[in-house]
Protein backbone atom coordinates (compact mmCIF):
# COMPACT_ATOMS: atom_id res chain seq x y z
CA UNK A 1 0.00 0.00 0.00
CA UNK A 2 1.48 3.25 -0.78
CA UNK A 3 -0.30 6.71 0.00
CA UNK A 4 0.29 9.66 -2.79
CA UNK A 5 1.41 13.38 -1.40
CA UNK A 6 2.04 12.06 2.70
CA UNK A 7 5.07 13.91 3.06
CA UNK A 8 4.44 18.03 3.56
CA UNK A 9 6.66 20.00 1.67
CA UNK A 10 9.10 21.20 4.14
CA UNK A 11 12.38 23.50 3.34
CA UNK A 12 15.48 22.46 5.05
CA UNK A 13 16.23 24.73 7.77
CA UNK A 14 20.03 24.54 8.88
CA UNK A 15 22.63 22.08 7.47
CA UNK A 16 24.23 19.47 9.44
CA UNK A 17 27.87 20.47 9.61
CA UNK A 18 28.23 23.98 8.96
CA UNK A 19 30.78 25.45 10.56
CA UNK A 20 29.89 28.31 13.46
CA UNK A 21 33.18 30.68 14.36
CA UNK A 22 33.77 32.48 17.06
CA UNK A 23 34.64 36.08 18.15
CA UNK A 24 37.02 35.96 20.83
CA UNK A 25 37.21 34.32 23.37
CA UNK A 26 33.35 34.15 24.18
CA UNK A 27 33.15 31.20 21.81
CA UNK A 28 35.22 28.97 24.65
CA UNK A 29 32.69 29.68 27.23
CA UNK A 30 30.37 27.54 25.38
CA UNK A 31 27.23 30.26 26.47
CA UNK A 32 25.12 32.15 24.61
CA UNK A 33 24.38 35.99 24.63
CA UNK A 34 24.42 37.50 28.44
CA UNK A 35 27.97 36.13 29.10
CA UNK A 36 28.94 37.67 32.70
CA UNK A 37 32.64 39.02 30.92
CA UNK A 38 34.08 39.06 34.65
CA UNK A 39 33.18 35.49 35.43
CA UNK A 40 35.22 34.01 32.44
CA UNK A 41 38.53 32.65 33.18
CA UNK A 42 41.81 34.14 32.20
CA UNK A 43 44.13 32.63 29.68
CA UNK A 44 48.23 32.27 29.43
CA UNK A 45 49.15 35.06 26.43
CA UNK A 46 50.32 31.43 24.37
CA UNK A 47 47.12 30.45 24.44
CA UNK A 48 45.17 33.44 23.32
CA UNK A 49 47.42 33.53 20.58
CA UNK A 50 47.10 30.05 19.52
CA UNK A 51 43.13 30.23 19.87
CA UNK A 52 42.77 33.28 17.74
CA UNK A 53 45.19 32.10 15.20
CA UNK A 54 42.99 28.84 14.97
CA UNK A 55 39.68 30.82 15.13
CA UNK A 56 41.34 32.66 11.95
CA UNK A 57 42.27 29.52 10.02
CA UNK A 58 38.50 28.38 10.74
CA UNK A 59 37.12 31.50 8.85
CA UNK A 60 39.42 31.09 6.27
CA UNK A 61 38.25 27.35 5.34
CA UNK A 62 41.87 25.81 6.33
CA UNK A 63 40.72 23.04 8.51
CA UNK A 64 43.58 21.27 8.52
CA UNK A 65 45.62 24.44 10.36
CA UNK A 66 42.41 25.10 12.64
CA UNK A 67 42.18 21.59 13.69
CA UNK A 68 46.26 21.56 14.67
CA UNK A 69 45.79 24.74 16.34
CA UNK A 70 42.25 23.53 18.08
CA UNK A 71 44.64 20.31 19.39
CA UNK A 72 47.59 22.59 20.54
CA UNK A 73 44.99 25.01 22.34
CA UNK A 74 43.78 21.60 23.87
CA UNK A 75 47.32 20.06 25.35
CA UNK A 76 47.40 23.73 27.21
CA UNK A 77 43.85 24.03 28.08
CA UNK A 78 42.58 20.03 28.42
CA UNK A 79 39.78 20.55 30.30
CA UNK A 80 38.33 23.42 28.23
CA UNK A 81 34.88 21.46 27.11
CA UNK A 82 34.53 23.73 24.01
CA UNK A 83 37.87 23.05 22.19
CA UNK A 84 36.23 19.62 21.91
CA UNK A 85 33.43 21.32 20.47
CA UNK A 86 35.54 23.46 18.10
CA UNK A 87 37.47 20.14 16.83
CA UNK A 88 34.20 18.33 16.47
CA UNK A 89 33.05 20.38 13.96
CA UNK A 90 35.51 20.33 11.77
CA UNK A 91 35.35 16.51 12.26
CA UNK A 92 32.14 16.67 11.43
CA UNK A 93 32.67 18.62 8.51
CA UNK A 94 35.16 16.39 7.49
CA UNK A 95 32.98 13.06 8.04
CA UNK A 96 35.57 12.04 10.77
CA UNK A 97 32.82 11.07 12.37
CA UNK A 98 34.08 8.92 15.03
CA UNK A 99 36.88 11.58 15.56
CA UNK A 100 34.12 13.95 16.51
CA UNK A 101 32.02 11.49 18.48
CA UNK A 102 34.94 10.98 20.81
CA UNK A 103 35.34 14.59 21.10
CA UNK A 104 31.46 15.61 21.79
CA UNK A 105 31.72 13.09 24.57
CA UNK A 106 34.12 14.20 26.44
CA UNK A 107 32.46 17.65 26.07
CA UNK A 108 29.21 16.53 27.63
CA UNK A 109 31.00 14.67 30.28
CA UNK A 110 32.14 18.06 31.46
CA UNK A 111 29.51 19.70 30.86
CA UNK A 112 26.01 17.51 30.67
CA UNK A 113 23.40 20.55 30.15
CA UNK A 114 24.62 22.35 27.43
CA UNK A 115 22.21 21.73 24.49
CA UNK A 116 24.62 22.40 21.46
CA UNK A 117 27.32 19.81 22.32
CA UNK A 118 23.91 17.56 22.57
CA UNK A 119 22.71 18.56 19.49
CA UNK A 120 25.90 18.33 17.35
CA UNK A 121 26.48 14.61 19.07
CA UNK A 122 23.12 13.62 17.68
CA UNK A 123 24.73 15.31 14.54
CA UNK A 124 27.70 12.72 14.79
CA UNK A 125 25.49 9.45 15.97
CA UNK A 126 23.58 9.61 12.65
CA UNK A 127 26.05 8.28 10.41
CA UNK A 128 27.70 5.79 13.22
CA UNK A 129 23.80 4.30 13.08
CA UNK A 130 23.69 5.08 16.91
CA UNK A 131 19.79 6.31 16.21
CA UNK A 132 18.61 5.94 19.87
CA UNK A 133 21.64 8.22 21.77
CA UNK A 134 20.73 10.52 18.87
CA UNK A 135 16.91 10.25 20.02
CA UNK A 136 17.96 10.56 23.61
CA UNK A 137 19.76 13.97 22.68
CA UNK A 138 17.35 15.18 20.86
CA UNK A 139 14.35 14.99 23.17
CA UNK A 140 16.95 16.71 25.54
CA UNK A 141 17.37 19.90 23.55
CA UNK A 142 13.59 19.32 22.85
CA UNK A 143 12.79 19.98 26.37
CA UNK A 144 14.69 22.91 26.21
CA UNK A 145 12.94 24.69 23.54
CA UNK A 146 9.43 23.25 23.69
CA UNK A 147 7.35 23.87 20.39
CA UNK A 148 9.92 24.87 17.96
CA UNK A 149 8.43 23.05 15.20
CA UNK A 150 10.93 23.86 12.54
CA UNK A 151 13.16 22.12 14.65
CA UNK A 152 11.11 19.10 15.11
CA UNK A 153 10.29 18.93 11.59
CA UNK A 154 13.37 18.80 10.37
CA UNK A 155 15.52 16.71 12.87
CA UNK A 156 12.62 14.20 12.24
CA UNK A 157 13.25 14.49 9.35
CA UNK A 158 16.91 13.74 9.13
CA UNK A 159 16.39 11.13 11.51
CA UNK A 160 13.57 9.48 8.81
CA UNK A 161 16.45 9.84 5.72
CA UNK A 162 19.27 8.73 7.94
CA UNK A 163 17.46 5.27 8.25
CA UNK A 164 15.81 5.85 11.37
CA UNK A 165 12.03 6.53 11.03
CA UNK A 166 11.04 4.82 14.37
CA UNK A 167 13.12 7.62 16.26
CA UNK A 168 11.62 10.66 13.65
CA UNK A 169 8.06 9.14 14.69
CA UNK A 170 8.95 8.99 18.79
CA UNK A 171 10.46 12.63 18.54
CA UNK A 172 7.33 13.77 16.57
CA UNK A 173 5.77 12.04 19.70
CA UNK A 174 7.64 14.01 22.09
CA UNK A 175 7.22 17.33 20.66
CA UNK A 176 3.21 16.58 20.97
CA UNK A 177 3.54 15.49 24.57
CA UNK A 178 5.32 19.52 24.85
CA UNK A 179 2.80 21.60 23.02
CA UNK A 180 -0.06 19.36 21.51
CA UNK A 181 -2.74 19.86 18.46
CA UNK A 182 -0.65 20.68 15.89
CA UNK A 183 -1.84 19.61 12.85
CA UNK A 184 1.33 19.58 11.10
CA UNK A 185 3.06 17.02 13.20
CA UNK A 186 0.12 15.08 12.44
CA UNK A 187 1.06 14.90 8.85
CA UNK A 188 4.94 14.61 9.86
CA UNK A 189 3.87 11.46 11.80
CA UNK A 190 1.85 10.28 9.44
CA UNK A 191 4.62 10.29 6.73
CA UNK A 192 6.96 7.91 9.33
CA UNK A 193 4.02 5.68 9.54
CA UNK A 194 4.18 5.07 5.70
CA UNK A 195 7.67 4.47 6.00
CA UNK A 196 7.07 1.95 8.95
CA UNK A 197 3.99 0.53 7.08
CA UNK A 198 1.78 0.81 10.04
CA UNK A 199 -0.87 1.13 7.98
CA UNK A 200 -3.43 0.05 10.86
CA UNK A 201 -2.35 3.46 12.73
CA UNK A 202 -2.27 5.51 9.70
CA UNK A 203 -5.93 4.76 9.27
CA UNK A 204 -6.56 5.59 12.71
CA UNK A 205 -4.48 8.58 12.66
CA UNK A 206 -6.10 9.98 9.61
CA UNK A 207 -9.58 8.82 11.22
CA UNK A 208 -9.28 10.90 14.05
CA UNK A 209 -7.43 13.83 12.65
CA UNK A 210 -10.06 14.68 9.85
CA UNK A 211 -12.57 15.10 12.84
CA UNK A 212 -10.11 16.89 15.17
CA UNK A 213 -9.22 19.52 12.38
CA UNK A 214 -12.06 19.67 10.13
CA UNK A 215 -10.57 22.93 8.14
CA UNK A 216 -7.34 21.16 7.21
CA UNK A 217 -7.77 19.52 3.74
CA UNK A 218 -4.83 17.90 3.64
CA UNK A 219 -6.43 15.57 6.11
CA UNK A 220 -9.12 14.60 3.81
CA UNK A 221 -7.04 14.07 1.15
CA UNK A 222 -5.23 11.76 3.27
CA UNK A 223 -8.34 9.96 4.38
CA UNK A 224 -9.48 9.91 0.77
CA UNK A 225 -6.32 8.31 -0.46
CA UNK A 226 -6.11 5.76 2.76
CA UNK A 227 -9.83 4.98 1.41
CA UNK A 228 -9.42 4.06 -1.95
CA UNK A 229 -5.89 2.40 -1.02
CA UNK A 230 -8.29 -0.07 1.40
CA UNK A 231 -11.00 -0.72 -1.45
CA UNK A 232 -13.28 2.26 -0.15
CA UNK A 233 -13.24 3.96 -3.66
CA UNK A 234 -17.03 5.16 -3.22
CA UNK A 235 -16.60 6.76 0.07
CA UNK A 236 -13.14 8.27 -1.29
CA UNK A 237 -15.00 9.70 -3.97
CA UNK A 238 -17.61 11.26 -1.64
CA UNK A 239 -14.64 12.91 0.48
CA UNK A 240 -13.08 14.15 -2.73
CA UNK A 241 -16.02 15.81 -4.14
CA UNK A 242 -17.07 17.52 -0.63
CA UNK A 243 -13.24 19.24 -0.99
CA UNK A 244 -13.77 20.11 -4.53
CA UNK A 245 -17.02 21.86 -3.58
CA UNK A 246 -14.94 23.92 -0.88
CA UNK A 247 -12.17 24.70 -2.56
CA UNK A 248 -12.71 23.84 -6.77
CA UNK A 249 -9.23 25.13 -7.62
CA UNK A 250 -7.60 22.91 -5.87
CA UNK A 251 -5.37 20.86 -8.38
CA UNK A 252 -4.58 18.20 -5.99
CA UNK A 253 -7.95 17.29 -5.38
CA UNK A 254 -8.82 16.97 -9.05
CA UNK A 255 -5.82 15.15 -9.86
CA UNK A 256 -7.09 12.51 -7.15
CA UNK A 257 -10.59 12.90 -8.54
CA UNK A 258 -9.47 12.36 -12.06
CA UNK A 259 -7.64 8.88 -10.72
CA UNK A 260 -11.09 7.57 -9.64
CA UNK A 261 -13.25 8.48 -12.51
CA UNK A 262 -10.60 6.50 -13.97
CA UNK A 263 -11.05 3.90 -11.76
CA UNK A 264 -14.99 4.11 -12.15
CA UNK A 265 -14.46 4.21 -16.36
CA UNK A 266 -16.01 7.69 -16.07
CA UNK A 267 -13.61 9.10 -18.64
CA UNK A 268 -15.55 12.24 -19.63
CA UNK A 269 -15.34 13.78 -15.83
CA UNK A 270 -12.02 12.33 -15.63
CA UNK A 271 -10.71 13.83 -18.34
CA UNK A 272 -12.84 17.00 -17.17
CA UNK A 273 -11.01 16.71 -13.73
CA UNK A 274 -7.41 15.93 -15.28
CA UNK A 275 -7.60 19.32 -17.56
CA UNK A 276 -8.89 21.34 -13.92
CA UNK A 277 -5.76 19.73 -12.35
CA UNK A 278 -3.30 20.81 -15.35
CA UNK A 279 -5.04 24.43 -14.97
CA UNK A 280 -3.88 24.41 -11.54
CA UNK A 281 -0.51 25.90 -10.09
CA UNK A 282 -0.67 23.22 -7.21
CA UNK A 283 -0.29 20.61 -9.24
CA UNK A 284 3.76 20.96 -10.38
CA UNK A 285 4.80 20.82 -13.63
CA UNK A 286 6.85 17.63 -13.14
CA UNK A 287 3.70 15.40 -11.82
CA UNK A 288 1.80 17.20 -15.22
CA UNK A 289 4.85 15.71 -17.30
CA UNK A 290 5.11 12.30 -16.04
CA UNK A 291 1.19 12.04 -16.95
CA UNK A 292 1.62 13.34 -20.02
CA UNK A 293 4.50 10.24 -20.63
CA UNK A 294 1.77 7.95 -19.73
CA UNK A 295 -0.20 9.09 -22.65
CA UNK A 296 2.46 8.91 -25.18
CA UNK A 297 2.88 5.39 -23.59
CA UNK A 298 -0.51 4.32 -24.27
CA UNK A 299 -0.61 5.99 -27.97
CA UNK A 300 2.62 4.04 -28.59
CA UNK A 301 1.52 0.64 -27.37
CA UNK A 302 -1.82 1.11 -29.75
CA UNK A 303 0.38 2.19 -32.55
CA UNK A 304 2.33 -1.19 -32.38
CA UNK A 305 -0.71 -3.50 -32.03
CA UNK A 306 -2.72 -1.96 -35.47
CA UNK A 307 -6.04 -4.76 -34.96
CA UNK A 308 -6.41 -2.55 -31.74
CA UNK A 309 -7.11 0.89 -33.34
CA UNK A 310 -6.29 3.97 -32.01
CA UNK A 311 -8.84 6.01 -29.56
CA UNK A 312 -9.07 9.08 -30.84
CA UNK A 313 -10.51 10.32 -27.66
CA UNK A 314 -7.23 9.43 -26.12
CA UNK A 315 -5.33 11.84 -29.06
CA UNK A 316 -7.38 14.54 -28.02
CA UNK A 317 -7.31 14.02 -24.83
CA UNK A 318 -3.62 14.75 -24.67
CA UNK A 319 -3.34 17.30 -27.40
CA UNK A 320 -5.93 18.92 -24.62
CA UNK A 321 -3.50 18.68 -21.85
CA UNK A 322 -0.57 19.86 -23.64
CA UNK A 323 -2.36 22.53 -24.42
CA UNK A 324 -3.11 23.32 -21.33
CA UNK A 325 0.18 22.51 -19.67
CA UNK A 326 2.51 24.31 -22.27
CA UNK A 327 -0.04 27.54 -21.64
CA UNK A 328 1.27 27.11 -17.86
CA UNK A 329 4.35 26.32 -18.16
CA UNK A 330 6.01 27.40 -21.02
CA UNK A 331 9.26 27.50 -20.30
CA UNK A 332 9.70 23.66 -18.57
CA UNK A 333 11.26 21.41 -21.22
CA UNK A 334 10.51 18.18 -20.59
CA UNK A 335 6.85 19.18 -21.37
CA UNK A 336 8.33 20.70 -24.45
CA UNK A 337 9.94 17.74 -25.23
CA UNK A 338 6.84 15.68 -25.08
CA UNK A 339 4.86 18.20 -27.31
CA UNK A 340 7.83 17.40 -30.01
CA UNK A 341 7.29 13.55 -29.51
CA UNK A 342 3.62 14.29 -30.23
CA UNK A 343 3.56 16.11 -33.08
CA UNK A 344 5.92 14.17 -34.44
CA UNK A 345 4.02 11.12 -34.06
CA UNK A 346 1.00 13.16 -36.03
CA UNK A 347 3.73 13.49 -38.67
CA UNK A 348 3.90 17.30 -37.87
CA UNK A 349 7.62 17.85 -38.33
CA UNK A 350 7.07 21.30 -38.51
CA UNK A 351 5.46 21.80 -34.92
CA UNK A 352 8.05 19.41 -33.52
CA UNK A 353 10.86 21.44 -34.74
CA UNK A 354 9.18 24.62 -32.85
CA UNK A 355 8.72 22.84 -29.67
CA UNK A 356 12.31 21.40 -29.94
CA UNK A 357 14.28 24.80 -30.88
CA UNK A 358 12.29 26.44 -27.96
CA UNK A 359 13.11 23.38 -25.72
CA UNK A 360 17.40 24.21 -26.65
CA UNK A 361 16.46 28.26 -26.49
CA UNK A 362 15.04 27.48 -22.89
CA UNK A 363 18.07 24.96 -22.13
CA UNK A 364 20.91 24.73 -24.36
CA UNK A 365 22.46 22.26 -22.09
CA UNK A 366 19.76 19.62 -22.91
CA UNK A 367 21.47 17.61 -24.82
CA UNK A 368 18.62 15.45 -25.83
CA UNK A 369 16.44 18.44 -27.19
CA UNK A 370 19.22 19.11 -29.64
CA UNK A 371 19.74 15.48 -30.43
CA UNK A 372 16.13 14.78 -31.49
CA UNK A 373 15.85 18.33 -33.18
CA UNK A 374 19.24 17.69 -35.52
CA UNK A 375 17.45 13.93 -36.20
CA UNK A 376 13.95 15.82 -37.37
CA UNK A 377 15.72 17.94 -39.53
CA UNK A 378 17.87 15.15 -41.07
CA UNK A 379 14.80 13.00 -41.48
CA UNK A 380 12.99 15.88 -43.02
CA UNK A 381 15.42 16.25 -45.55
CA UNK A 382 16.50 20.44 -44.27
CA UNK A 383 20.45 20.01 -44.43
CA UNK A 384 21.26 23.37 -44.12
CA UNK A 385 18.97 23.65 -40.65
CA UNK A 386 20.65 20.30 -39.65
CA UNK A 387 24.03 21.27 -40.13
CA UNK A 388 23.72 24.85 -38.47
CA UNK A 389 21.72 22.74 -35.60
CA UNK A 390 24.48 19.95 -35.35
CA UNK A 391 27.57 22.39 -35.31
CA UNK A 392 25.91 24.47 -32.58
CA UNK A 393 25.37 21.33 -30.94
CA UNK A 394 28.92 20.30 -31.47
CA UNK A 395 30.67 23.16 -30.28
CA UNK A 396 28.25 22.96 -26.89
CA UNK A 397 29.39 19.45 -26.30
CA UNK A 398 32.60 19.20 -27.86
CA UNK A 399 32.97 15.86 -26.07
CA UNK A 400 29.87 14.23 -27.80
CA UNK A 401 30.52 11.45 -30.89
CA UNK A 402 26.58 11.66 -32.07
CA UNK A 403 26.96 15.64 -32.77
CA UNK A 404 30.39 15.49 -34.30
CA UNK A 405 28.81 12.42 -36.83
CA UNK A 406 25.98 14.47 -37.41
CA UNK A 407 28.08 17.72 -38.68
CA UNK A 408 30.44 15.75 -40.58
CA UNK A 409 27.64 13.96 -42.21
CA UNK A 410 25.43 17.02 -42.69
CA UNK A 411 28.07 19.45 -43.90
CA UNK A 412 29.28 16.73 -46.33
CA UNK A 413 25.83 16.75 -47.91
CA UNK A 414 26.28 20.14 -48.61
CA UNK A 415 29.76 20.46 -49.97
CA UNK A 416 31.07 22.19 -46.94
CA UNK A 417 34.58 19.47 -46.96
CA UNK A 418 36.85 21.38 -44.64
CA UNK A 419 34.15 21.47 -42.20
CA UNK A 420 33.50 18.17 -42.51
CA UNK A 421 37.01 16.66 -42.48
CA UNK A 422 37.14 18.31 -38.99
CA UNK A 423 34.19 17.21 -37.38
CA UNK A 424 34.31 13.69 -38.50
CA UNK A 425 37.86 13.61 -37.56
CA UNK A 426 37.22 15.02 -34.20
CA UNK A 427 34.53 12.16 -33.91
CA UNK A 428 36.91 9.81 -34.51
CA UNK A 429 38.95 11.09 -31.83
CA UNK A 430 36.37 11.08 -29.34
CA UNK A 431 35.33 7.25 -29.84
CA UNK A 432 35.78 4.49 -27.50
CA UNK A 433 35.44 0.50 -28.02
CA UNK A 434 32.87 1.33 -31.24
CA UNK A 435 33.88 -0.27 -33.79
CA UNK A 436 30.79 -0.23 -35.77
CA UNK A 437 30.61 3.74 -35.43
CA UNK A 438 34.43 4.18 -36.46
CA UNK A 439 34.08 2.24 -39.46
CA UNK A 440 30.92 4.90 -40.50
CA UNK A 441 32.79 7.82 -39.69
CA UNK A 442 35.72 6.61 -40.97
CA UNK A 443 33.84 5.72 -44.34
CA UNK A 444 32.07 9.48 -44.45
CA UNK A 445 35.86 10.69 -43.76
CA UNK A 446 37.31 8.94 -46.39
CA UNK A 447 34.40 10.63 -49.18
CA UNK A 448 35.22 14.03 -47.71
CA UNK A 449 39.32 14.00 -48.01
CA UNK A 450 38.55 12.40 -51.20
CA UNK A 451 36.76 15.75 -52.24
CA UNK A 452 39.37 17.45 -51.51
CA UNK A 453 41.57 15.63 -53.40
CA UNK A 454 43.53 14.39 -50.58
CA UNK A 455 43.72 10.78 -52.14
CA UNK A 456 46.20 9.28 -49.32
CA UNK A 457 44.07 10.22 -46.84
CA UNK A 458 41.21 9.07 -48.26
CA UNK A 459 42.74 5.94 -48.87
CA UNK A 460 43.71 5.35 -45.53
CA UNK A 461 40.32 6.57 -44.05
CA UNK A 462 38.67 3.94 -46.33
CA UNK A 463 40.93 1.24 -44.99
CA UNK A 464 40.48 2.06 -41.76
CA UNK A 465 36.41 1.52 -42.14
CA UNK A 466 37.12 -1.79 -44.59
CA UNK A 467 39.13 -3.35 -41.31
CA UNK A 468 36.41 -3.03 -38.94
CA UNK A 469 33.59 -3.41 -41.36
CA UNK A 470 34.94 -5.53 -44.35
CA UNK A 471 32.08 -6.22 -45.26
CA UNK A 472 30.43 -3.00 -46.34
CA UNK A 473 29.77 -3.02 -49.70
CA UNK A 474 29.36 0.96 -50.17
CA UNK A 475 32.74 1.44 -49.12
CA UNK A 476 34.17 -0.99 -50.95
CA UNK A 477 32.76 0.71 -53.95
CA UNK A 478 33.56 3.67 -53.12
CA UNK A 479 37.37 2.87 -51.70
CA UNK A 480 37.68 0.84 -55.49
CA UNK A 481 36.48 3.76 -57.38
CA UNK A 482 38.28 6.64 -55.78
CA UNK A 483 41.22 4.32 -56.53
CA UNK A 484 40.72 3.67 -59.83
CA UNK A 485 40.57 7.00 -60.71
CA UNK A 486 44.04 8.42 -59.20
CA UNK A 487 45.47 4.86 -60.99
CA UNK A 488 47.53 3.72 -57.96
CA UNK A 489 46.18 0.77 -56.01
CA UNK A 490 44.68 -1.10 -58.81
CA UNK A 491 44.66 -4.43 -57.83
CA UNK A 492 43.60 -3.56 -54.54
CA UNK A 493 40.86 -1.79 -56.02
CA UNK A 494 40.28 -5.11 -57.73
CA UNK A 495 39.58 -6.89 -54.82
CA UNK A 496 37.60 -4.25 -53.22
CA UNK A 497 35.41 -3.76 -56.74
CA UNK A 498 35.02 -7.80 -56.70
CA UNK A 499 33.71 -7.98 -52.76
CA UNK A 500 31.41 -5.19 -53.24
CA UNK A 501 29.92 -7.25 -56.39
CA UNK A 502 29.90 -10.77 -53.81
CA UNK A 503 27.82 -8.69 -51.47
CA UNK A 504 25.63 -7.45 -53.58
CA UNK A 505 25.93 -8.93 -57.17
CA UNK A 506 22.81 -6.89 -58.93
CA UNK A 507 23.91 -3.66 -57.81
CA UNK A 508 24.48 -1.45 -61.16
CA UNK A 509 26.53 1.02 -60.05
CA UNK A 510 28.69 -1.53 -58.36
CA UNK A 511 28.85 -3.40 -61.63
CA UNK A 512 30.02 0.45 -63.27
CA UNK A 513 32.78 0.30 -60.35
CA UNK A 514 34.04 -3.07 -61.41
CA UNK A 515 33.89 -2.14 -65.26
CA UNK A 516 36.09 1.21 -64.36
CA UNK A 517 38.72 -1.00 -62.09
CA UNK A 518 38.85 -3.86 -64.90
CA UNK A 519 38.84 -0.85 -67.76
CA UNK A 520 42.21 0.57 -65.62
CA UNK A 521 43.65 -2.62 -65.37
CA UNK A 522 43.29 -2.59 -69.16
CA UNK A 523 40.55 -5.61 -69.36
CA UNK A 524 38.60 -3.84 -71.79
CA UNK A 525 36.29 -7.69 -72.98
CA UNK A 526 35.61 -7.71 -68.88
CA UNK A 527 34.71 -4.02 -68.98
CA UNK A 528 32.78 -4.25 -71.49
CA UNK A 529 30.81 -7.09 -70.01
CA UNK A 530 30.30 -5.27 -66.89
CA UNK A 531 29.10 -1.98 -68.45
CA UNK A 532 26.69 -3.56 -70.34
CA UNK A 533 25.17 -5.49 -67.79
CA UNK A 534 24.80 -2.25 -65.54
CA UNK A 535 23.28 -0.32 -68.45
CA UNK A 536 20.97 -3.23 -68.59
CA UNK A 537 19.91 -3.85 -65.17
CA UNK A 538 19.84 -0.05 -64.58
CA UNK A 539 16.22 1.76 -64.98
CA UNK A 540 18.09 4.98 -63.99
CA UNK A 541 21.65 5.05 -65.52
CA UNK A 542 23.52 8.46 -65.09
CA UNK A 543 25.61 9.91 -67.63
CA UNK A 544 28.58 8.52 -65.42
CA UNK A 545 27.53 4.83 -66.07
CA UNK A 546 27.87 5.85 -70.44
CA UNK A 547 30.46 8.23 -70.20
CA UNK A 548 32.59 4.79 -68.72
CA UNK A 549 30.74 3.09 -71.38
CA UNK A 550 32.40 5.38 -74.34
CA UNK A 551 35.58 5.42 -72.86
CA UNK A 552 35.45 1.54 -72.70
CA UNK A 553 34.28 1.03 -75.99
CA UNK A 554 36.96 4.09 -77.17
CA UNK A 555 39.96 1.53 -75.76
CA UNK A 556 38.31 -1.94 -77.87
CA UNK A 557 38.69 0.29 -80.83
CA UNK A 558 35.06 1.08 -81.34
CA UNK A 559 35.03 4.92 -82.52
CA UNK A 560 31.11 5.27 -83.37
CA UNK A 561 30.41 3.71 -80.71
CA UNK A 562 32.14 5.53 -77.96
CA UNK A 563 30.86 8.71 -79.27
CA UNK A 564 27.47 7.58 -79.26
CA UNK A 565 27.96 6.64 -75.43
CA UNK A 566 29.61 10.08 -75.05
CA UNK A 567 26.91 12.29 -76.21
CA UNK A 568 24.27 10.26 -74.36
CA UNK A 569 26.25 11.06 -71.63
CA UNK A 570 26.49 14.98 -72.69
CA UNK A 571 22.42 14.60 -72.98
CA UNK A 572 21.75 13.71 -69.38
CA UNK A 573 23.86 16.51 -68.10
CA UNK A 574 27.47 14.94 -67.76
CA UNK A 575 30.71 16.95 -67.59
CA UNK A 576 30.81 18.99 -71.04
CA UNK A 577 34.29 20.15 -69.99
CA UNK A 578 35.26 16.02 -69.57
CA UNK A 579 32.71 14.68 -72.66
CA UNK A 580 33.38 17.48 -75.51
CA UNK A 581 36.85 16.96 -76.29
CA UNK A 582 36.01 13.11 -76.34
CA UNK A 583 33.25 13.94 -79.02
CA UNK A 584 35.17 15.96 -80.98
CA UNK A 585 38.17 14.03 -81.59
CA UNK A 586 38.24 11.88 -84.99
Amino acid sequence: MKLLHLLPNKTRLFSHFSLVTAAGLLALSGCGNGVDLQTLPTYPEDFQRTYFDAQNHLFKGDFDLAYTGFLACLELQPEEASLRFDLAKIDLERERFDAAMDHLNAACEADKNNRWYREYRAKAALPLLQFDDALADLTFVQDQRPGDLDWTLQWSLDLADAGAPEQALRLCEHYESLAPGDPEILLQKLYFLELLEAYEEIYEGLESAVIQHPDVPEFKMQWAQMLQATGQSELAMKVLKALAEEDPANGMVQLELAQLYTEFDDIERAQIALANAFASEEVYAEEKHDILVQYLQIIALSEANPQVGMDESILNALEELLDIALNRHPDYVPIRMVAADFEQSRGNAAKAQEHLQRAVKINPGNRLAWSNLIAIEANSGKVERMAQHALDAMERFPLDVEFALMTGMAHLDLKDYPTSVDALERGLGLLVDDPELEARIAAMLGDALHALEEDDRAAQAYERSLLLNPDNAMVLNNHAYYLALSGEGLERALECSTRALELSPSSANLMDTHAWVLYKLGRFAEAQDYITQALISSAESGPAFFEHDGDIRAAMGDQEGAINSWKRALEMGGDAKSLTPKIQQK
